[in-house]
C-alpha cells in the first residue's frame, strides 16, 4: 500500500481529511498531467512554426493555452497538500519526505507561473507577430531546460507520496 494511505491508516481519517486527500489527488492527476506533458511539447512546435509550419503554430498556441490556463489552477495541488499536512500535523509533520514534497511543489508551481509561462507567451507573440527579436535556439535550450526541471520536481514529488 502507497506511503500516504498506511500513513492515514495509522490515524482514523476524518472526512474531511478523505475529501482533501481526493482534491489532492484528483488535481494532481488532472491539472499536473496536461500541464506536464505541454511544457515538455510546446518548444518542439515553437520550432516547427518558427519555420513557417501554420499546423505547428496552431499547436504551439494551443499548448501555451493550456499552460497558462491549467498551470495557474494547479495550484490547487500544493495548496490541497498543504492542506493535508496542516490538519494532521501529528501524522503528517513527523515525516521529513511530505515537508520535501510541499517544498518542491511550490518550487515547481512558482517555476511555471514565474519562468515557463512567461517564456512561453514571449515566444509565442514572436511568431505570431513575425518578430526576429527572439533567440528561438536559446529559448528552446531554456524552456526545455525548466520544463524539464518543472517535471522532474513532480516526479520527485509524486514518488515522495507513495514509497
Amino acid at each position: 500500500m502507497g506511503g500516504v494511505h498506511k500513513t492515514i491508516e495509522r490515524q482514523r481519517s476524518s472526512p474531511m481529511t478523505s475529501l482533501l486527500i481526493a482534491i489532492h489527488v484528483l488535481a494532481a492527476v488532472l491539472l499536473m498531467g496536461p500541464v506536464m506533458i505541454t511544457v515538455s511539447a510546446y518548444q518542439g512546435q515553437m520550432m516547427k512554426a518558427k519555420d513557417g509550419d501554420t499546423k505547428a503554430l496552431g499547436a504551439a498556441t494551443a499548448l501555451h493555452r493550456l499552460t497558462s490556463q491549467y498551470g495557474p489552477i494547479s495550484a490547487i495541488v500544493p495548496v490541497a497538500g498543504i492542506a493535508i499536512f496542516l490538519t494532521n500535523l501529528s501524522v503528517f509533520g513527523t515525516q521529513g519526505r511530505f515537508h520535501i514534497s510541499i517544498l518542491l511543489s511550490v518550487i515547481a508551481w512558482v517555476l511555471l507561473i514565474a519562468v515557463i509561462i512567461p517564456r512561453q507567451k514571449k515566444t509565442l507573440e514572436a511568431l505570431e507577430s513575425g518578430s526576429n527579436a527572439v533567440d528561438f535556439t536559446k529559448a528552446k535550450k531554456q524552456l526545455s531546460m525548466f520544463g524539464g526541471i518543472f517535471n522532474l520536481l513532480w516526479i520527485i514529488t509524486a514518488l515522495l507520496m507513495f514509497v
